[in-house]
């Protein structure tokens, strides 16, 4: 059975630049979201996602992370199965050391 990809933040920053990323979603919580994010992200906490399915592009590939990880593979399962293009950053945002860090307050978003 073929199984959603994962990809490392180092691949991340490649798809990046690449522009193979046709959204970015963020999982945690609105609070951590205003934390910090990674560039261009959504946040669509996951205990809403299902109700949130409307938001989700199904004609690219879609990068579901959380904080450590372990909500976005699931998240990325359970939407492969249903023929989204879900792509897991592993490790999730404790893990990202890349260069699209986005620190600025969540209220200078959008």
């Amino acid at each position: 059975m073929t199984t959603f990809p994962m990809i490392s933040y180092r691949q991340f920053d490649e798809w990046m630049e690449q522009g193979k990323v046709a959204q970015l979603v963020d999982l945690r919580e609105p609070w951590m979201f205003g934390r910090d994010r990674i560039w261009g992200s959504v946040n669509i906490p996951f205990e809403d996602l299902e109700a949130s399915l409307d938001r989700i592009r199904k004609d690219g590939a879609v990068v579901f992370y959380c904080d450590r990880g372990a909500k976005s593979m699931l998240a990325c399962r359970d939407l492969w199965r249903m023929g989204y293009e879900a792509v897991d950053l592993a490790g999730g945002m404790l893990n990202y050391r890349g260069k699209y860090i986005d620190r600025r307050p969540a209220s200078a978003i959008e």
